[in-house]
């Protein structure tokens, strides 16, 4: 649930930021981004670890606009770059996660 959960995150990160993205649709589309990874139905099944993450992914994406690309495109490099290495961590910690559930329950079962 959650890798897929993350594939559908890089997904949507990708798409907010590629080079066919416009002055209208970054900022909706950053917009929406965050609206989904703060939302309580997606954050539900991640650790606190995880969410964490989720935490800094969102402030990281608030600095990604339209504007702030004409303004200070490398300060948008910067929160892009920094969104690409938290998505990363993010999949070690449920990777972690999820082996540490595995072997909790296999220690209650043996």
């Amino acid at each position: 649930m959650q890798d897929t959960a993350l594939s559908k995150l890089r997904q949507a990160f990708a798409a907010a930021i590629s080079s066919d993205q416009n002055d209208e649709t970054l900022d909706p589309a950053i917009a929406e981004l965050r609206d989904t990874i703060s939302g309580a139905g997606f954050i539900a099944p991640f650790s606190i670890f995880s969410r964490g993450h989720l935490r800094e992914i969102d402030d990281a994406l608030s600095k990604i606009s339209a504007g702030r690309l004409k303004d200070d495109p490398l300060q948008v490099a910067l929160a892009v770059d920094a969104i690409l290495k938290l998505l990363d961590r993010l999949e070690v910690t449920v990777r972690q996660s999820a082996g540490s559930e595995k072997r909790i329950a296999a220690g209650r079962t043996g």
